[in-house]
């Protein structure tokens, strides 16, 4: 079956769109705006330029060269803007506390600089309060960076902070081209890496050595130039233990953390040895992407190390449950063991150019966790990820994939339908059409026993026959997708018969692996996801 490219509801993606629909930062770019005119529009430059509690912001927008954009329609992927507006408090705060300046006008003659806080205070998106997660926005900054959203208690009220630095003082004030939240302090720019952050601090001196002498500094700073020639960082999360834990629990220097991980008296230690024990800690305190609070789901998540951090939630996030007994609590008679540690929520979601960092309650030792299910949605593709919430179909070429590749074909289609699709986890599915291979590369998996199950559609005479293999051995038999399943029917339908099981897969390694679905009929594959479960 041909797919019609001129489908009204598919788009043809190009790289600018679908790498993060990221904001161009050039000059000549955000000219390309339409800008709004005439006296029917106000738009978000209207509001600041007609409110004289925002002059000082209005100055450094002007400074910036980027009265254009705020007066723009939103070109960049998103459904216009959201602007974290500083009030002329805001600004002076921002003033008095900075190393940088001690006046606007010193700012402002820093043209570069104004326009770095500009695009900071920028959405690419328009994101109303009452879609604020506890966590960070859905969307990213012009300049490409995420904001967080930190709820507060007060006067039994909730109440917003930006980067938890910044109170939103007025919400929800709706332009054409946008939503304005104002703040009462000038939101900081990041200029730092997730080490950086920890090494400038003065009380994270034993984790920062850590780092340091198991050299990982060079790679925790890595970056590279975008099309736009924006710096993109290697993306990571580290949960990061102060100097007062480490002292809590008796360790009062760098010498002192290694005596308590290599307990055998090993001396001489090359500390940069990925097989060094002290190495494999530090390595285990370091997540492969950036998750942020409200991003944690119960599952397994990959580390820099040799085993995976393992985080249940319910009521509370539970890191590495079964561990050990860290607490007792005897409440009217009842005796909790406590056996899992926890985030300090009040010190964490801390944002930096590199992703998140969380500080722990206690000290984090390397822990191989029960298997749980593994699912995949293909979200650790990051074009896919950034089209997750836009409700349309798109081409995306096979250049711009990392864990997903195809023989037989050069793209894709990625749809997120607006209506709800039962047994479609998101209402969001991949299709691939032809006499093709799709083979999709899974993040690393613990060692064990596992039934792979697939949700594809199903039950259509245009359906290709599909054979599965992991890591190049074939798993189960032919799936004749144009056969329905069971008493679902047609649909998405969990392959194959009544159990759900394509067949079972035995790994013997925490590794990384692969799935091929190779059609022996051709046809349409429509797939919503891939699933591992421990037996």
């Amino acid at each position: 079956m041909k797919i019609n490219r001129n489908y009204s509801k598919i788009k043809v993606l190009h790289i600018l769109l679908v790498l993060f629909i990221g904001f161009s930062s050039c000059e000549d770019e955000l000219k390309k705006d339409v800008l709004f005119v005439g006296d029917s529009y106000e738009n978000i430059m209207h509001y600041i330029d007609a409110n004289p509690n925002y002059a000082s912001f209005s100055k450094i927008v002007k400074s910036a060269k980027m009265t254009d954009v705020l007066s723009a329609y939103n070109n960049n992927g998103g459904d216009g803007y959201t602007l974290f507006l500083p009030t002329n408090e805001a600004v002076t705060k921002y003033i008095d506390e900075s190393d940088r300046y001690t006046t606007l006008d010193e700012l402002l003659q820093d043209a570069v600089y104004a326009a770095e806080i500009v695009k900071y205070h920028i959405v690419n998106g328009r994101i109303p309060s009452n879609e604020f997660p506890n966590g960070a926005l859905a969307k990213r900054t012009i300049s490409n960076y995420f904001l967080t959203i930190v709820f507060r208690e007060e006067n039994d009220a909730i109440s917003y902070a930006v980067n938890d630095e910044s109170k939103i003082l007025i919400s929800d004030i709706k332009k054409d081209n946008g939503t304005i939240h104002t703040i009462d302090k000038m939101l900081t720019p990041v200029v730092f890496t997730s080490y950086q952050w920890v090494q400038q601090k003065s009380n994270f001196t034993i984790y920062t050595e850590l780092l340091t002498k198991c050299g990982l500094a060079d790679g925790l700073n890595a970056f590279e130039l975008d099309e736009l020639g924006r710096e993109v960082y290697n993306e990571y999360t580290l949960f990061a233990e102060s100097d007062e834990l480490y002292a809590a629990n008796g360790i009062m220097s760098f010498n002192d953390l290694v005596n308590s991980i290599v307990t055998d008296g090993s001396t001489n230690q090359d500390f940069t040895n990925p097989t060094n024990l002290v190495n494999r800690y530090a390595r285990y305190h370091i997540l492969e992407k950036s998750v942020f609070l409200d991003e944690f789901a119960t599952g397994v998540y990959n580390t820099y190390g040799e085993s995976p951090v393992s985080l249940d939630l319910d009521s509370i996030l539970k890191i590495n449950k079964g561990t050990k007994i860290f607490d007792v609590i005897i409440s009217k008679g009842d005796t909790i063991n406590i056996d899992y540690l926890q985030v300090d929520l009040d010190q964490s979601n801390i944002v930096t150019r590199s992703g998140a960092i969380h500080q722990l309650d206690h000290i984090l030792r390397p822990f191989v966790p029960s298997r749980k299910k593994v699912e995949y949605e293909f979200y650790e593709e990051p074009v896919i990820n950034a089209l997750r919430d836009i409700e349309s179909s798109f081409y995306i070429l096979d250049e711009y994939f990392k864990y997903i590749s195809f023989i037989g074909t050069n793209y894709l289609i990625y749809t997120k339908s607006a209506d709800d699709i039962d047994n479609c986890n998101n209402n969001d599915y991949i299709r691939v059409a032809g006499d093709v291979d799709f083979s999709f590369k899974t993040t690393k998996i613990l060692a064990g026993r596992y039934r792979l199950r697939l949700v594809l559609e199903r039950g259509y005479t245009y359906l290709a026959s599909v054979q599965a293999y992991v890591d190049d051995t074939k798993v189960g038999v032919v799936i004749d997708a144009t056969k329905a399943v069971g008493r679902q029917g047609v649909g998405f339908n969990n392959i194959a018969g009544t159990s759900g099981v394509v067949g079972t897969v035995e790994f013997t390694s925490f590794t990384t692996h692969t799935v091929k679905l190779s059609t022996v009929i051709p046809g349409l594959m429509i797939i919503d996801r891939i699933i591992f479960e421990p037996i």
